[in-house]
This record gives structure tokens, sequence and C-alpha cells, in this order.
């Protein structure tokens, strides 16, 4: 019977190879809407942000963080306020170490 960590591998591979195909997907779709669009003499849509897959409607991590930010700093206690901005900060370099 194969080690788990084989399964494991074998399981990240596959969903690699779905996501580049779901990118090269978006990509062609974009590229026959820009097509569609200048052949009828329209502006052509503009390339997604990369910022368009965080999230949506607006809401999202970034401002979920804005009204923590804003909590903590009008809040009076400070021992309160020393936590919650060293959990946030911890928060964050967790997301920008991946």
């Amino acid at each position: 019977m194969p080690d788990p960590s084989f399964y494991a591998q074998q399981a990240a591979q596959q969903a690699q190879q779905q996501s580049q195909q779901a990118h090269q997907q978006a990509m062609r779709a974009h590229q026959q809407a820009v097509d569609h669009a200048i052949r009828n003499g329209h502006r052509p849509p503009p390339a997604p942000s990369p910022g368009a897959y965080r999230g949506g409607r607006g809401g999202g991590l970034v401002s979920f963080l804005v009204l923590v930010a804003v909590v903590v700093v009008l809040a009076k206690d400070t021992a309160l306020r020393d936590s919650i901005l060293g959990s946030i900060q911890h928060l964050l370099a967790r997301i920008q170490n991946g």
C-alpha cells in the first residue's frame, strides 16, 4: 500500500493542474471578450486585477482589519489595545509569509 504522503502529493499536483486550467480558461474568456468588444466598436473590458479574487462586494480582510484598528485606537484599556495590536501584527506577519 502506498505511503499517505504519495496520495497527498498526487492530490496537490492534481489541484495545481486544475488551478492552471482554470486560469488559462479565464484568460481565454477574457481575450474573447476583448476581441468581441473590439470587433463591435466598443472599449474592451479592463483586465481583472489581482485584488478581484480576494473577496466580493468591497468586504474582506482589509476592511475588517481597518475596522479593528479603529476600534483599537479608540479603546481606553491600554492592555486590551496592546493585546489586540499584537494579534493583528502576528496575523499580518502570517499573511505576508504565506
